[in-house]
C-alpha cells in the first residue's frame, strides 16, 4: 500500500495556472463604435514589466496608444479610432513567469 501511495505522489505534478485571457472589451470579432478604452482581463495577476498589448490597424501599422498594466488587466486608451479593422496583440506573464500571447480583432463602425 505504501508503494502505491508513493507512486501516486511521484506521478502527480503541481498544476501551475497561467495568465490566460478571460475577457476583452471590445470582444473578439465584434463591431463597435470607436472605443475610448480597450480592456483585457486575465485569469491571474500579471507581471507588469513583462506584460503588454499593442494595437494595429487593418494595414498592420501600429497605432500608438497609451497603455497600462495593473492587477489582472491590460488597458489601452485609443483616441478617435477611424472606422476599419483593428487587431490587439497581447503578451501576458503571470507569477509563474510563463509567457502566453495571443491576438484578437474587432471592427470600428461609423
Amino acid at each position: 500500500m505504501k508503494k502505491i501511495v508513493l507512486l501516486m505522489l511521484l506521478a502527480t505534478s503541481p498544476a501551475f495556472a497561467h495568465a490566460k485571457l478571460v475577457n476583452s472589451d471590445p470582444a473578439a470579432n465584434s463591431n463597435v463604435k470607436s472605443p475610448s478604452m480597450i480592456k483585457l482581463s486575465f485569469s491571474e495577476t500579471l507581471e507588469p514589466a513583462f506584460s503588454t498589448a499593442t494595437l494595429t490597424d487593418g494595414a498592420g501599422r501600429t497605432v500608438p496608444v497609451p497603455r497600462s498594466v495593473g492587477g489582472a488587466t491590460i488597458t489601452l486608451l485609443p483616441i478617435g479610432l477611424k472606422p476599419g479593422a483593428y487587431k490587439v496583440n497581447w503578451q501576458a506573464v503571470g507569477h509563474d513567469t510563463h509567457k502566453l500571447s495571443g491576438s484578437f480583432g474587432f471592427k470600428v463602425i461609423p
